[in-house]
C-alpha cells in the first residue's frame, strides 16, 4: 500500500529517536562480516571476546539501523577495530551531522527505507566475486533451445521434424520446472540488487557531505546495464505468454547464465555501493545511540600516556555507577567482594575501548587511549564435545593470549577474570604470578583476582584497585565504585549467613576461617591484623 513521504517519515524519525527491540537473525545477521573476515585488518574480535563483552546485546543495543545492509555493516564494524584515526574521525562526524541535521536525516532515512526485505540480507552473497552457484546441466540449454527453434522453423519444409519439435518442448518443459525452483533460490540477492541500486542513487542525489557517498557515482553506473538483465525474473504476465516462452526456450536458465558472469565482474562495484549504504546506516544508528546515552568522543594519543577512562559506565547495566581508571606503565590487579562490580568494571572498559576503535563514541565523560586489541577471558567454560576440562580451556585460552602479545607486544589490552582458578589455590597463585608477570611488559593487563597474595608477588609491575561492600546491623550493599589499594574485608561467609545458613554451618565456617587467618604468613606488613579486624567485623554483624 503507498504512504507518502511525510508519513513515512514520521515513522522512521520516531524509530530513529527510540528504536523498538527487533528479533534476531544472528546468522544472517553475521553474513556479510563472515564474508570478509578472512581478509587483512588490524583486528578481527575473537569470538571469545566478542562473548565475553556481551557482543550480541552490545550490537541490540546500537542496532537503530533501517536496512537488513546497515545490520551487517554495523555488525562487521564492532566485530573489526580499527587503529587509524582519520576514518574514525570521519564516521565521527557523519554521526553527528546525522544528528544534528533533521533534513539530512530525513534524505538517509527515506534511501534506507527502500531496502528493507529480509531478502537484503542475501545481498552479501554478490559481493565477494565468487559465482552464483551453478545450474545443473546448464550447459545443455543453448542446445535444446536451439534445436527446438531449428526444428520448429524446419518442420514447415520436412513436417517429420515437427515431431522433434513436441520432444523438445516436452524435455525443455520438464527442465524448466526442475531448474526454476534452483533459480528463484539463486536470484533472491539479485532481486534486492535494484532496490540496493535506488538506496544508492537516493543517498547520491541527497549530497550528504559524507566521506563514503561520493565515490558512488561510478560504481552505480556499471551496475545499470546488470539491473536490465535482473529486471527479466521480475515480469509477470497475466496472459502467460511470457511463461510458456521462459518455459520452451529455457530463457531463465540462459539469462541467469549471463547473470552468473556480470555478477562476478561487477563485484567490486556491488561492493561499494552496499557499504556505502551500510556507511550510512551505521551512521544513524550511532547518532541514534548518542541521543539516547551519555557518550564521548574518544582521543587516540600515544602508549606512554597510556588509558584514560574517566565517568565509564556500561551501557547494558541500567543505572550503571561511572568509574575513573588511569593504566599507565603498570598493570591493574583487582580485587573485590564477591558481587561487587570486578568483572563489570572489566567489561565497561573493553566495551569503551572497542566502541572507540570501531564508532568512535565511548558510554564514559572522557576516554584517550593508543590504539589497542582487545583480548579477553572473563567467562569460560569447560567443553563437553571436545572432552576439555575447565582448566584445560583456561590453559588453551592463556598460550593463545601469550602468543599473541610475543607476536605483537605493546598492542593489548588484556582483560582477565580469575586466572586458572580451575586448579587448586597453591599452583593457581604461582601460575598466576608467572603469567600476569610475563604479560605486563607485553601488554596493557587488568586482571581480576580473589588472591591477595599475587598484589605482594607483583608489587613492581601492579597496581591494587579494588571494590567493596558497605556492612549494617540488618544489611549489606554494595557502591560499585573502584577505590585505590587492596581489599581488606571479606563477604563469601557473611553471605551465607545473610542467606539463612543453618548457625552451626556459619559458625564452623567463622571459625576455620579466623584459624586459618592466623596460620598464614602475612604477606605484606599489617596484613595478619586486617584480616583479624576483618574476621572480628563479620562476627559482629552476625550477632
Amino acid at each position: 500500500m503507498w504512504t507518502s513521504s511525510r508519513t513515512r517519515l514520521r515513522r522512521l524519525e520516531a524509530a530513529w529517536h527510540q528504536p523498538a527491540a527487533r528479533s534476531s537473525h544472528p546468522s544472517l545477521v553475521a553474513r556479510y562480516y563472515d564474508h570478509v573476515q578472512h581478509e587483512p585488518a588490524y583486528q578481527r574480535l575473537p569470538d571469545q571476546t566478542w562473548a565475553d563483552l556481551n557482543g550480541d546485546l552490545l550490537f541490540g543495543r546500537l542496532d537503530a539501523t533501517v536496512s537488513p545492509v546497515g545490520q551487517q555493516c554495523l555488525y562487521h564494524r564492532l566485530r573489526s577495530p580499527l587503529a587509524d584515526a582519520a576514518p574514525l574521525h570521519a564516521f565521527d562526524a557523519a554521526a553527528a551531522l546525522l544528528a544534528q541535521d533533521p533534513v539530512a536525516r530525513g534524505h538517509a532515512l527515506l534511501a534506507l527505507d527502500q531496502l528493507t526485505a529480509d531478502e537484503a540480507y542475501y545481498l552479501t552473497d554478490l559481493v565477494s566475486g565468487e559465482p552464483l552457484p551453478a545450474l545443473p546441466g546448464a550447459r545443455f540449454a543453448p542446445g535444446l533451445a536451439l534445436g527446438l527453434l531449428a526444428t520448429l522453423l524446419g518442420g514447415f519444409w520436412l513436417p517429420v521434424l515437427w515431431v522433434g519439435t513436441l520432444a523438445l518442448a516436452l524435455t525443455n518443459a520438464v527442465f524448466h520446472l526442475w531448474q526454476r525452483q534452483r533459480i528463484n533460490n539463486c536470484v533472491r540477492p539479485l532481486l534486492q540488487l535494484g532496490r540496493l541500486r535506488r538506496a544508492g542513487q537516493a543517498l547520491q542525489r541527497a549530497a550528504l557531505p559524507l566521506r563514503a557517498l561520493p565515490p558512488l557515482a561510478a560504481p552505480l553506473a556499471r551496475l545499470r546495464a546488470l539491473m536490465w538483465q535482473v529486471a527479466f525474473f521480475q515480469v509477470e504476465d497475466n496472459l502467460l505468454v511470457l511463461e510458456l516462452l521462459k518455459m520452451l526456450l529455457l530463457l531463465d536458465v540462459l539469462l541467469y547464465g549471463r547473470c552468473r558472469v556480470a555478477v562476478q565482474q561487477q563485484a567490486p562495484a556491488i561492493r561499494t555501493v552496499f557499504e556505502a549504504v551500510g556507511y550510512v546506516d551505521c551512521a544513524l544508528a550511532v547518532a541514534s545511540f548518542r541521543q539516547r546515552h551519555a557518550t564521548c568522543v574518544p582521543h587516540f594519543g600515544p602508549a606512554a600516556e597510556g588509558i584514560q577512562l574517566q565517568g565509564g559506565y556500561h551501557p547494558l547495566v541500567p543505572g550503571c555507577v561511572p568509574n575513573d581508571l588511569t593504566l599507565a606503565g603498570p598493570g591493574v590487579l583487582l580485587t573485590g567482594s564477591n558481587m561487587a562490580g570486578k568483572t563489570t568494571f572489566m567489561r565497561t572498559l573493553g566495551v569503551n575501548a572497542l566502541l572507540a576503535q570501531t564508532v568512535a563514541t565511548c558510554p564514559a565523560t572522557a576516554y584517550r587511549a593508543p590504539f589497542c586489541r582487545v583480548l579477553t577471558s572473563l567467562s569460560l567454560a569447560d567443553s563437553l564435545p571436545t572432552g576439555k576440562s575447565y582448566y584445560l580451556v583456561e590453559a588453551e585460552t592463556m598460550r593463545e593470549l601469550l602468543a599473541a602479545c610475543d607476536a605483537a607486544p605493546g598492542s593489548y589490552l588484556l582483560l582477565l577474570d580469575e586466572l586458572f582458578k580451575g586448579t587448586n589455590t597453591q599452583e593457581r597463585i604461582a601460575a598466576n604470578q608467572a603469567v600476569l608477570a610475563y604479560l605486563q611488559p607485553r601488554s596493557w593487563v587488568v586482571a581480576a583476582t580473589h588472591d591477595g597474595e599475587l598484589g605482594a608477588l607483583l608489587p613492581s609491575c601492579y597496581v591494587e584497585y579494588h571494590f567493596c561492600e558497605t556492612v549494617t546491623a540488618d544489611d549489606w550493599y554494595f557502591d560499585f565504585r573502584l577505590k585505590a589499594g587492596p581489599l581488606t574485608t571479606r563477604n563469601a561467609i557473611r553471605l551465607l549467613a545473610r542467606l539463612h545458613y543453618p548457625a552451626q554451618v556459619v559458625a564452623a565456617a567463622q571459625a576455620l576461617s579466623a584459624t586459618l587467618a592466623t596460620r598464614a604468613h602475612p604477606t605484606r606488613p599489617g596484613e595478619r591484623r586486617s584480616v583479624a579486624d576483618s574476621t572480628k567485623q563479620e562476627e559482629h554483624a552476625l550477632g
